[in-house]
């Protein structure tokens, strides 16, 4: 493919990070069709100028588009989008990891029975750390035994700043200053984030749906931490089921030494030992890179679909 045009469906932080990487990056990329929910509202970051903006389902229908990428937030909307931009047989790109948690596998099924449709969410987990791609090459090459990480940035950030002696409180209202943490912070702190993202780890390592709904999960909502001792929310899966909960860790370890809004993950490989990834865990630029780098994939020619047909383990 020359150049790779694209119908872009939100405008926030990640959208418009994405924009600029369209815009001033080396790949032949076009911003042709733009959905947001007000053109009218102010906005930090502009809209860009010489793109068509157009209602979500028209730029999902639009003819002169080769790929959907849907950075909007939500599940019922985005669902409909999915299914129709996989429906004619092409790729759909996003970040939206409470839509792939909830029904990824109906959306991975749709889009292996339409030649030229692809489902790339990379951008999903990890923010701009290679976490999907990491479990896709270790399922490929071995057979995986566990996943265990720190896969939600505030709750780390938070707790670190509890371990050097900054209360529940105040250490959540700096997470909201820095911009880690939502006005509502409740869906990273009650586990809700963490344990979506887990479940979308567990389907692609082991090649079957493994929904939200099966995490067991407990959030440090309230929770105290002595100045020193080593907290953090834990997300873990492996054959006895996934689970997301706070545990102390030793000094010393990997996930130990994780702090401010870095992410961890390690995957243990049966006969091959632990292979490890981290890296910035939020932030639109780094999540937007990983949405950029989707795009350089269907750029190559590449049709990946995020879960594959359940595989027996050796």
């Amino acid at each position: 493919m020359e150049r790779l045009r694209i119908g872009l469906i939100g405008w926030g932080t990640v959208g418009a990070a994405l924009g600029e990487l369209i815009a001033t990056g080396p790949l032949p990329i076009d911003l042709v069709h733009l959905a947001v929910r007000d053109p009218a509202r102010e906005r930090e970051a502009a809209l860009p100028e010489g793109v068509r903006l157009s209602p979500a389902l028209a730029v999902v229908a639009a003819d002169e588009i080769d790929a959907v990428v849907e950075l909007a937030g939500g599940i019922d909307g985005p669902l409909d989008w999915a299914r129709a931009t996989l429906g004619r047989g092409r790729p759909f790109v996003t970040a939206n990891k409470a839509l792939l948690a909830t029904h990824g596998d109906k959306l991975s099924r749709i889009a292996g029975s339409h030649r030229g449709a692809a489902l790339l969410a990379s951008a999903s987990v990890g923010g701009g750390t290679p976490m999907i791609e990491t479990v896709e090459h270790l399922a490929a090459t071995g057979w995986i035994v566990r996943l265990r990480g720190l896969l939600n940035a505030t709750t780390t950030f938070v707790l670190s700043a509890m371990a050097q002696g900054t209360a529940y409180a105040e250490a959540v209202a700096a997470a909201q200053r820095a911009g880690y943490a939502e006005a509502d912070p409740s869906f990273d702190l009650e586990g809700c984030d963490a344990a979506q993202k887990l479940a979308i780890l567990a389907s692609v390592a082991w090649e079957r749906w493994r929904p939200e709904r099966d995490v067991e999960r407990h959030g440090i909502v309230g929770i105290t931490v002595e100045r020193g001792r080593i907290i953090r929310l834990v997300a873990e899966a492996d054959a006895d089921g996934l689970r997301v909960r706070p545990m102390e860790l030793l000094p010393g370890t990997a996930l130990a030494s994780a702090s401010g809004v870095e992410s961890v993950l390690e995957v243990e490989v049966r006969d091959a030992g632990t292979f490890r990834v981290s890296g910035p865990g939020a932030g639109g630029p780094v999540t937007a890179g990983a949405v950029y780098a989707d795009l350089a994939r269907l750029l190559r020619g590449e049709l990946p679909i995020l879960f594959r047909a359940r595989r027996a383990a050796p």
